[in-house]
Order: C-alpha cells, then structure tokens, then sequence
C-alpha cells in the first residue's frame, strides 16, 4: 500500500523515523560517475531537513559544489527477516548559512563531541522520500515530495 503526503511537510512517521536513526548513506555524481559517502546527522523537522558536518575539502563536498543534488537511504538499525524499514530520499545540500543557528544547534546538541572536530555544518534539504515499513510480511509504503 502506498500512499502520498502532502507537499508541504513531511508526515509525522516519516520524520519520526529520520529522527530516530542517525547515520545516512549519501550519493552525488562527478559527471557520469557516482560516489557515496556516510554521514551522521541531525534533523531539522519543520524545514524538512537533515545536518551533517564534512571538511570542504574532501572528495564527495568537492563533487557537490559542483553539483549539490543528492539521493540517499537511511534505515533502521534494527532490521531483521520480519521488519525492514528505511527511506530512499532526494534532495540539495547547501551549506550552514541557509538555516545558521537552528542546525548548528541541532547537530551539536545531538553530537557535542562533533564541536573539536574540523569541518562546516551542511544543509541537505529532502525533496523527495520514499518511506517503506515491513512489519511481519506486510508492506507499508509512503512517498512525500517537496
């Protein structure tokens, strides 16, 4: 079953679920070629996104000032043979100043060691997620667009 939600917030159980996980694999594209990185991160609910912290001059944060469009996953850490849940998602990463104050705290609020670690604080906005819930063999779908 699969359903659409509005296009002005992301329902509640799907927020819940990126609130309650924090690690993400995060894909961009050089070209024609891909590459993946893993970040943990911080949500940001009302916007509709998520915060994680990289150097500028690392490979993926090179790839994206060229091209700031990302797909990703995130699932949950308790998976087993009766449950699968995760999201595949979409979106743009810009860097801190486009939220500021509100990411710097969420992020450092949920990882304070974060703060002697070198890096910025990066945006990434979700303009698509597709939510899926695998409880017992029934499948629960739920996609949401920006």
């Amino acid at each position: 079953m699969q359903t659409k939600t509005s296009k002005s917030a992301v329902s509640k159980d799907i927020m819940e679920f990126i609130a309650n996980n924090k690690f993400a694999t995060v894909c961009c594209t050089a070209g024609n070629k891909p590459y993946c990185f893993s970040i943990f991160y911080a949500v940001l609910e009302e916007e509709g996104c998520i915060v994680f912290k990289s150097s500028e001059n690392t490979t993926h944060m090179q790839i994206i000032a060229e091209n700031n469009q990302v797909a990703g996953t995130i699932i949950s850490s308790e998976i087993s043979m009766s449950k699968i849940e995760g999201i595949q998602f979409q979106g743009t990463i810009e860097n801190k100043d486009t939220i500021g104050l509100k990411a710097a705290k969420a992020y450092y609020l949920r990882y304070p060691f974060a703060m002697a670690v070198p890096g910025s604080l990066w945006v990434l906005e979700l303009n698509s997620v597709k939510y899926t819930n695998t409880t017992n063999g029934i499948k629960h779908k739920k996609a949401w667009e920006r």
